[in-house]
């Protein structure tokens, strides 16, 4: 089992190169087939911009999408020539200025998204609402990378936040492939005693054990507010390469930590939405 069908989506010329070094190295490490997805929204003229708005607005800011996407596609095929790995360019254009959903749409049929963080020094809310959009919605493992730092090896240390739930269950059959080619996978099982178990993690260690992961355990107690920030100590503590946590509720894992966030796609709708939304906001902030 391996992700063959990998989507990087790519909408920002100043990230995109970025983006693409952990998305290439990806695909090459799954002996994968490389999907880079721009998708150009409709750009419409609102009331509240004025009435005597010219239409001349829209054609410009349309005109300017077209053009950064050919940039956008140059940067793609030439990195991805350069590499020798099997790619294909997607340019899609949305009928509105609503894109999440057409990415969902493309998204959905793969078996890895790849995409980058917000970069709060220049990206507004909108850009987080679409990346909070399919990362809800899509049903598939989304990778995010951080907009500091460079990341051209993933998942060779990797620890996986697991509390028994059916969320973290769907996760680490999501994360099944990188955990089979890590060096070392560790299950963490934050506040394991409140759910009553005996051996944190044990079971599941010894599934993965079964699939020839190389796989120990660990628990600990939480004193911080968040079960989430517990979370990232440990990791930061363990020098994983990638960290894997479920979004459930009531806690979730936010922050980067020089290293790939990762959320799997099994969620509970509304609460874990709203985990989602601080989990991406707290991100931008650091």
């Amino acid at each position: 089992m391996s992700y063959k069908t990998i989507l990087v989506y790519l909408n920002d010329k100043s990230a995109a190169e970025h983006v693409l070094v952990s998305a290439i190295a990806l695909a090459r490490k799954h002996d994968a087939h490389l999907i880079g997805l721009h998708v150009d929204s409709l750009f419409q003229v609102h009331s509240v911009v004025g009435a005597d708005a010219s239409p001349g607005i829209a054609l410009t800011q349309n005109k300017m999408q077209k053009f950064e996407a050919a940039e956008i596609e140059e940067i793609f095929e030439k990195n991805t020539k350069k590499e020798g790995i099997s790619a294909e360019w997607r340019l899609v254009q949305a009928h509105s200025s609503l894109i999440a959903g057409v990415i969902t749409n493309h998204a959905r049929c793969v078996d890895l998204i790849v995409a980058g963080q917000a970069n709060p020094q220049h990206d507004d809310k909108y850009v987080s609402d679409i990346l909070e959009g399919f990362l809800i919605d899509s049903g598939r493992p989304v990778l995010v990378i951080p907009y500091v730092g460079k990341y051209e090896t993933i998942g060779d240390n990797i620890t996986f936040a697991w509390n028994a739930s059916r969320e973290s269950a769907r996760a680490a059959s999501s994360a099944l492939p990188f955990f089979k080619m890590a060096e070392k996978v560790t299950v963490l099982w934050v506040n394991a005693n409140e759910e009553g178990d005996d051996l944190p993690g044990a079971e599941i260690a010894t599934s993965l054990a079964r699939q020839g992961v190389i796989v120990e355990t660990k628990h600990s107690v939480s004193v911080l507010p968040e079960v989430g920030d517990e979370i990232l100590t440990r990791v930061s503590d363990l020098k994983s390469s990638c960290h894997k946590a479920a979004i459930t509720p009531p806690w979730m894992c936010c922050r980067p930590i020089a290293a790939p966030l990762w959320f799997p796609m099994c969620v509970k709708a509304s609460p874990s939405r709203r985990n989602a939304q601080h989990c991406l906001k707290n991100a931008a902030s650091q």
